[in-house]
């Protein structure tokens, strides 16, 4: 699944993006995250917990950045996890570019997300959906970190809430419903319009009978 998102934040592109690439700073804005400290090579252990409806999903797994570039602003995170015993599996791959936009930045997300197991079967479109909405609290988590005075005590930031439950998968039908409408809605057009307009009376053929002509028409002599 490929998925293309974009944020803002207040921060330059070069703090900006130095921040983001500090894992253990954005892992608070992670909806369900959990990361531990890196070993040697730079790898960090971590954990991802999704409650959709009745069904949770706990990935234990690992996650990296392959590859960084302080000039172009871009770097490449790479993770995988698992879940259910291994029969749930998770695998993305993540290009971020931070651009500058007036004053702050414009943060670019390329996914590439392969999901199987339970998950999956929710589909390419829920999924789509859900990663949006965990990317949205993510990013306000993030600007807020990011806009926090220097100093500030790491208990007073804010942090990402729990992901799940019914409010989440609500909201995910909710927007895949409001899309399915929209796209059987059309404009009225000429044909529509006539269609719809109230038909014209019938004409009564007695109204057209002699006895309905003036009375004062001329004879014929």
């Amino acid at each position: 699944m490929h998925l293309v998102d974009e944020f803002t934040v207040s921060a330059a592109p070069d703090r900006a993006f130095e921040w983001l690439l500090d894992l253990g700073r954005v892992a608070p804005c992670v909806p369900g995250g959990e990361i531990g400290e890196p070993d040697a090579e730079g790898t960090y252990p971590g954990r991802v917990s999704v409650r959709l409806g009745p069904m949770k999903f706990v990935y234990d797994g690992r996650v990296r950045i392959s590859h960084r570039d302080a000039v172009a602003r871009t770097a490449v995170i790479e993770g995988q996890g698992k879940a259910g015993g291994g029969a749930d599996t998770a695998t993305v791959r993540t290009l971020m570019e931070v651009l500058a936009e007036g004053e702050g930045s414009r943060v670019r997300v390329t996914t590439d997300l392969e999901i199987k197991g339970r998950a999956a079967q929710m589909g390419q479109g829920v999924m789509g959906e859900v990663s949006r909405k965990l990317l949205a609290q993510a990013a306000a988590c993030i600007e807020a970190r990011l806009s926090a005075p220097e100093g500030t005590d790491d208990a007073a930031l804010p942090v990402a809430g729990d992901v799940g439950g019914i409010g989440l998968m609500a909201s995910v039908m909710g927007a895949k419903v409001g899309g399915s409408v929209r796209r059987f809605t059309w404009k009225r057009g000429p044909d529509d319009a006539a269609a719809a307009a109230p038909a014209a009376p019938a004409s009564d053929p007695a109204s057209d009978s002699p006895s309905d002509l003036p009375t004062d028409a001329p004879k014929e002599t």
